[in-house]
């Protein structure tokens, strides 16, 4: 598959633009204390006067719309476990352990879950200094617990794995153990979107970094961590998937004469809104619904310049 441009449903391509702005870090408040204005509002109109027992029972209703209020937060935070519920296995990419790369609005009412791994890059400044080597399979172990431990609460809901560049990298292996059966889950339940993936394999849409080279080619702890982990499957024996990969990004398109400008140009813009209409790839595609199990080539993108996470 060749285009320019993202699949879409056609159910999604109406969807009103969420809001845009703000950092990229999860706000636990907002998501639990929701209403709380609204409560405040209404139960702070209550004057004072009257009898003692009018008194004690406006302060009763208040305290209830509190707690009323509180409750409801709380349950919009809970694990959900409706049949529809649907949970998404966050994996960030380099320097970016706690997957801030992935705004809350963008799972569509889904249920957030960090695979909080080290991320590092030795050598990289204001980054994790963990060789990546190492920061991998971190990664793939927190990676299978998060996975197991989002099964064991709602076994009936659907999860989405979700990596970006390194955290696509621990992805791969994730998606491995899921596809084969090691880590007791339904893989019918699984589905991936992976974003710039360095083990993208060869394909029309371009041959990730790590796909070039022999599998632990490179320099390996203690020096920098950098090494090949070889080529992913082209798909997860049953683990709906889909690959997004911008043209010339060298890390998922890797070419010896356009992968460094490529990286520079290309590879923030996943995350990055595009000037004509504020909205990202990703913003477009973690929640679509849309896996095709092989890689899809993207455009060169024009992208708005943001926090960067590599």
């Amino acid at each position: 598959m060749d285009s320019d441009r993202v699949p879409v449903r056609p159910d999604q391509r109406h969807r009103p633009t969420p809001r845009s702005g703000g950092d990229h870090a999860f706000s636990r408040i907002s998501w639990v204390f929701p209403s709380f204005p609204n409560a405040f509002s209404n139960t702070l109109t209550i004057r004072c006067g009257g009898d003692p027992m009018a008194k004690k029972a406006r302060r009763i209703a208040l305290i209830g719309a509190v707690v009323a209020t509180l409750g409801a937060g709380f349950a919009s935070a809970a694990p959900a476990h409706a049949d529809d519920a649907h949970y998404y296995i966050l994996i960030g990419g380099t320097c970016d352990g706690k997957a801030s790369v992935y705004r809350p609005e963008w799972l569509r009412g889904g249920i957030a879950r960090v695979v909080d791994y080290p991320a590092g890059a030795a050598g990289a400044p204001n980054c994790d200094q963990t060789p990546m080597d190492r920061s991998v399979a971190i990664g793939h172990d927190r990676g299978r617990q998060v996975v197991q431990d989002a099964y064991r609460e709602n076994p009936d809901a659907e999860f989405t794995v979700v990596g970006y560049s390194q955290g696509a990298i621990v992805a791969n292996m994730v998606l491995n153990d899921i596809a084969d059966g090691q880590l007791g889950v339904d893989k019918a339940k699984f589905s991936a979107k992976l974003f710039a993936d360095p083990m993208q394999p060869p394909g029309p849409a371009g041959t990730g970094i790590s796909a070039t080279l022999p599998p632990g080619t490179g320099l390996p702890s203690p020096f920098g961590g950098y090494v090949s982990f070889g080529a992913g499957r082209p798909d997860f024996a049953g683990v709906r998937s889909i690959r997004y990969c911008i043209q010339t990004d060298g890390i998922c398109d890797f070419d010896p004469i356009q992968a460094a400008g490529g990286y520079f140009a290309q590879h923030w813009c996943y995350q990055w809104p595009r000037p004509t209409d504020q909205r990202s790839i990703m913003q477009d595609t973690i929640a679509d619904g849309v896996y095709t199990n092989t890689s899809v080539r993207l455009g060169k993108q024009d992208c708005w310049g943001g926090p960067v996470h590599p």
